[in-house]
């Protein structure tokens, strides 16, 4: 985010950490269990959220140079994607033309690639190379079978976004992302340097995963001995851009810019977790210095999930950095792993039993009611019902 927005964030930190308060949202709001276990409900956000809207499959950084190919899998679609001779990032369906085997696995760089089965090579512009030792037998195929499958791929501000189901991917990313383009553009992600990854799968709905970044109120409790020291975790900066979630929680480190002369402070990105949630599946992390991807997708229906971790670190990088780096990755994924998923696990459990038959957001929760509503009004549903009137205190 630019120095105006860092500034103007700065004194709204300031004041909740004089008077002990937080962004509050209008309401409170009520959550019924289905929207976690219903494998109904699932199939219209697929259909809504992941097929017909671009998805933020991955970074800049995770294919940097001519060459480079990482492979992704979206719910049911394995995706191949590529930075080809002219610079460019282009999603394929990862499947030969000829049997539909998978032409590549995993994160590398290569000139071409090469089915395992029958070893058609493919360009990295998609277009066929070789059919060796095929006898011409493919001379009367029509062109189609020239050319792998091709997703419509869409960069921008260090994102790369794929459309499953459609066209006009750019206006639909700009459409999606709003101003937080321009806010994300900031972090100059594209120069970072992909660190590692970590995935796992969990006995749980997806949107337990983002449930669980979505609000600071759970820190003191959940991680007091490990986290918690160093965050001021009742005080959260909340904004809705577009159909992103804008979070901004503190560090206790904040207190070295309020301590410089009143002139000299501005700064906010050095000193708090700046997440940007996109629904249904994507956050973006700003961590200090660094930055975190996080994905997460349901798998075979609502009661699992996958998760994954990719992390980045602005360049240039020496032995130091490097350590640093990956000391991060292990220190992110064992406090997630460790106290926050079991969490989600559990609540699924819950859920599923029958026993609880829903849930309450607060309005101190506000990144939760956003991120929720998103997905709701992408499905055209009306479970989600705002609680905005006072209870009775003698009822």
């Amino acid at each position: 985010m630019d120095a105006h927005k860092q500034r103007e964030m700065l004194e709204r930190l300031r004041a909740h950490l004089e008077h002990k308060t937080t962004d509050l949202s209008a309401y409170a709001l009520k959550v019924p269990a289905e929207h976690y276990v219903s494998d109904d409900q699932l199939a219209l956000e697929v259909d809504a959220l992941f097929k017909q809207r671009p998805v933020l499959v991955a970074l800049t950084p995770h294919i940097p140079n001519e060459g480079d190919y990482l492979t992704h899998e979206v719910i049911d679609t394995s995706l191949l994607l590529v930075r080809d001779s002219s610079g460019e990032a282009r999603a394929y369906i990862n499947a030969c033309r000829h049997r539909g085997a998978r032409i590549a696995e995993g994160k590398g760089s290569k000139a071409s690639f090469s089915c395992p089965f029958h070893a058609w090579n493919w360009g990295l512009d998609g277009r066929i190379i070789a059919r060796p030792n095929s006898h011409d037998g493919f001379a009367q195929t029509d062109a189609r079978f020239d050319q792998l499958l091709e997703l419509p791929c869409y960069e921008t501000a260090g994102l790369i976004f794929v459309l499953l189901k459609g066209d006009d991917i750019e206006a639909k990313v700009n459409e999606l992302m709003g101003s937080s383009l321009s806010d994300i553009a900031n972090f100059d992600i594209a120069n970072t340097q992909y660190i590692d990854s970590r995935v796992t799968e969990l006995d749980c709905n997806y949107k337990f995963f983002l449930d669980g970044f979505a609000e600071t109120y759970h820190i003191a409790p959940l991680h007091k001995n490990t986290i918690s020291p160093y965050y001021y975790s009742n005080a959260t900066l909340v904004e809705r851009m577009a159909e992103v979630v804008h979070l901004v929680s503190p560090r206790k480190t904040i207190d070295k810019e309020f301590e410089k002369p009143l002139a000299e402070q501005g700064l906010v990105l050095p000193y708090c977790t700046t997440e940007y949630l996109l629904a249904p599946n994507a956050m973006l992390t700003h961590q200090v210095d660094h930055i975190q991807f996080w994905r997460v997708y349901p798998v075979g229906g609502a009661h699992r999930c996958r998760i994954e971790l990719n992390v980045f670190w602005p360049k240039p990088m020496d032995e130091e950095a490097e350590r640093k780096a990956h000391l991060n990755v292990d220190l992110v994924w064992d406090v997630t792993t460790q106290e926050d998923f079991p969490q989600s696990v559990a609540i699924h459990r819950n859920l599923a039993s029958g026993d609880v038959p829903e849930l309450v957001f607060g309005r101190n929760e506000p990144a939760l009611i956003y991120y929720h509503q998103n997905i709701a009004k992408a499905i055209g549903s009306d479970q989600l019902i705002p609680i905005t009137e006072l209870k009775d205190e003698n009822s």
